[in-house]
Formats: structure tokens, C-alpha cells, sequence
């Protein structure tokens, strides 16, 4: 097989494997299931992935891969808290919304296994590097006074609620108040990031109440 055919391949698993996850969940798919999706046969499918551990790994480490190393760049900016924040809303919103069904697929895993979830994110300790360093950032501006003292848990889970729920009720919310129409519904999340930054920023701010 060439190697653009194989470049153009692993794309396609992944993004077939996404949907197989979310209907069926982990235990319930299977790797014959991803390759009727994909439209080849299995034993092509464990040419790129052996087993259903390695794609499950794969889907999920994309998304720490994609999202990370960004938020790794603007924590190196010299900048303010309060000046990063709308920069990492703008990357959390943009690869979540290029990946709507990531939110889907990972709160099933959630409630299915979230052993599973916390197992993989532990295979690569250095994925996560970012996220503690964005809290350190964090608490010091706190600990100066740039920032509110709350929770960083408090924080970090309000932002990343805002950004996601609309995207796991996208459908319920374009049905009720969009006519349906999704294309209103990705007007509706372009102005949804000012409001994110607006509430984040009134969290973050020393006089905030």
C-alpha cells in the first residue's frame, strides 16, 4: 500500500471509529463494526490498529494531542490570565466544535468507564503537563492578587461546561429554538464565545461577586 494511500486511511478509521463509539459505546462496538463503517475488511483494519484498546487510545489521545501543545504555547505568552483567557475559549471552542462528536463520545465513556478514560490519559503523564501548568499559572496570579481566589476546579469546570453542553443537546436546542435550522445553531456558538469570555472573565476578576 502507498504511503498517501495509508495516510488517507487513518483518518478515515478514526473519524468512523468516533461514530461507532458513540452509538454503541466501548464494550459494545467491535473492530468488525469500525471496519463495515470505514468499508474495508477487518484484517485491513488491524493493519493500521491490532485492537480495539490501541484505536480507543488513538481517538482519545487526538484530542489531548490537538489541544494541548496549543494551550502549552499561549501559557509561554507574556501575558495576563485575564489576556490568555479569551485566547485558550478560542481553542478549547475550535477544537471541540471541528470534533462535535468528541463531547458525546467522552461523556459515554464517562458514565460507561471512566476508569477507561483516566488509564489512557496515564499511559502519556506528559499529555497533561499543560493542564498543570495552566493551574499553577493560575493559583499564582490568585496568590498576587491578579485573580479571584476560587476553586481552579471551580473554574476550569465552568468553562469547560459553558463550551460543551450546547454541543451535547445541539440537536434539542435547534429543534426548540432554531427551527431546526443547524446552521443557525453554528451562528449561535460563534456569539456564544463572547459570552463565555464574558462570564469567565467575571469569575476571574479580584472584584468579581
Amino acid at each position: 500500500m502507498e504511503a498517501k494511500d495509508m495516510k488517507e486511511m487513518e483518518p478515515r478509521i478514526i473519524e468512523a471509529a468516533k461514530r461507532v463509539f458513540v452509538r454503541k459505546g466501548y464494550e459494545a462496538a467491535t473492530m468488525s463494526d469500525v471496519a463495515a463503517e470505514v468499508g474495508i475488511g477487518r484484517t485491513a483494519l488491524h493493519y493500521y490498529y491490532r485492537t480495539k484498546e490501541i484505536l480507543f487510545d488513538a481517538i482519545f489521545g487526538q484530542l489531548l494531542s490537538s489541544l494541548l501543545p496549543n494551550i502549552d504555547r499561549v501559557l509561554d505568552e507574556k501575558s495576563t490570565m485575564l489576556e490568555k483567557m479569551p485566547v485558550i475559549v478560542d481553542l478549547y471552542m475550535g477544537i471541540v466544535r471541528a470534533n462535535p462528536m468528541f463531547p458525546n463520545f467522552v461523556v459515554g465513556e464517562l458514565n460507561r468507564d471512566p476508569e477507561r478514560l483516566f488509564q489512557t490519559v496515564l499511559k502519556d503523564p506528559k499529555k497533561i503537563q499543560p493542564i498543570l501548568r495552566l493551574r499553577r499559572q493560575i493559583e499564582e496570579e490568585m496568590d498576587k492578587g491578579l485573580l479571584r481566589k476560587i476553586p481552579v476546579i471551580d473554574l476550569v469546570s465552568t468553562l469547560v461546561s459553558l463550551v460543551v453542553f450546547p454541543l451535547l443537546i445541539r440537536k434539542p436546542l435547534a429543534a426548540a429554538f432554531l427551527d431546526n435550522d443547524m446552521g443557525r445553531f453554528e451562528e449561535y456558538m460563534d456569539r456564544r464565545r463572547d459570552l463565555i469570555v464574558e462570564v469567565i472573565t467575571q469569575l476571574m476578576v479580584p472584584d468579581a461577586r
